[in-house]
């Protein structure tokens, strides 16, 4: 079965070159190492927000399929599908409406 990388957001990446930048010995990498340490700490990141949504969403009450909801009697979330689309690597954004 093939490693799936996790997603990377733009705010990861700018979160990795916040660090980049503040830690004086990295200041002396030239412009490509200092891309390549971000982007290294923003897959860091990137792989935290997954394990923290895999934690979340094995102890969430809300099902994750929405006919199970509708099954259970719960109230649909609009939305439902398009996080789960994206969440699953889906590169697509939710609407932002």
């Amino acid at each position: 079965m093939p490693i799936k990388p996790p997603i990377i957001t733009e705010m990861d990446l700018i979160r990795g070159r916040q660090i980049v930048r503040s830690l004086t010995p990295l200041k002396r990498l030239s412009c490509d190492d200092a891309q390549i340490v971000a982007r290294a700490i923003a897959e860091c990141f990137a792989e935290g927000s997954k394990q923290g949504f895999d934690i979340a969403k094995d102890n969430l009450a809300y099902p994750w399929c929405p006919k199970e909801a509708a099954a259970k009697g719960m109230p649909p979330i609009p939305e439902l599908k398009e996080v789960l689309r994206f969440l699953s690597g889906d590169h697509g954004r939710p609407n932002q409406e």
